[in-house]
């Protein structure tokens, strides 16, 4: 892609496409590189254009990966409202949760950089765009907890919905350490240390939706 081409973009719909290639580029230099090498100039490589031009489009490299993260938040909800459409047991609802997370690593480790990394660098007007969009995401995760457990009050699938975004956060970088820490933690002394994400969602989970399910 060369510069003149990329400066023809003006429509509306040249100006998404142009978009949706700057995220497809991000998307393949994390699976690539990992979150900590993902840079601008990097995204800018890989998408075929200058750091420059990304501006256009994106104020920060933390744009890029809040939108791939509402994208990712979005499949799993797709997926929840697929799978919940009707009244389930807790311990169903909270199996197909933690699946749902699991299966999506990518996701896990945006919300566990989320208020820490990712709203760091980006101005007002993007971070509320953000968080109208994680607002209406809630929404939709409280709406298949109501399905799941129907007799629950609105207020209540919303607050679990936030707790289960707080445990995904805290729980994800404890499961998958990295560096001396994975080597040290693999002594079998510091087994107490070591849980398996899904599992430990799964189980953490069944207490969050007891509570607002009325069964505790």
């Amino acid at each position: 892609m060369t510069t003149e081409l990329f400066q023809r973009a003006r429509s509306p719909e040249r100006k998404q496409q142009r978009r949706d290639e700057i995220l497809r580029a991000a998307s393949a230099v994390l699976a690539r590189d990992g979150f900590d090498a993902t840079s601008l100039n990097a995204i800018a490589v890989e998408a075929g254009m200058v750091k420059s031009n990304i501006y256009r489009y994106f104020e920060s490299r933390e744009e890029i990966l809040l939108r791939l993260m509402l994208r990712d938040l979005d499949d799993l909800l797709d997926s929840l409202e697929q799978a919940i459409r009707q009244p389930f047991s807790v311990a169903e609802v909270a199996a197909l949760f933690a699946k749902g997370f699991a299966r999506r690593p990518r996701l896990c480790q945006f919300i566990s950089q989320l208020s820490t990394t990712l709203e760091r660098n980006v101005t007002g007007d993007v971070l509320r765009d953000i968080k109208m969009a994680l607002l209406a995401a809630g929404g939709r995760a409280a709406g298949c907890l109501r399905t799941a457990f129907p007799d629950i009050p609105e207020e209540r699938g919303l607050h679990a919905t936030q707790l289960v975004f707080s445990l995904v956060a805290g729980q994800w970088p404890m499961s998958n350490p990295t560096g001396e820490l994975q080597t040290l933690l693999a002594e079998p002394q510091f087994a107490a240390f070591n849980h398996d994400f899904e599992t430990f969602l799964r189980d953490a989970l069944v207490t969050v939706f007891d509570g607002i399910a009325g069964t505790r």
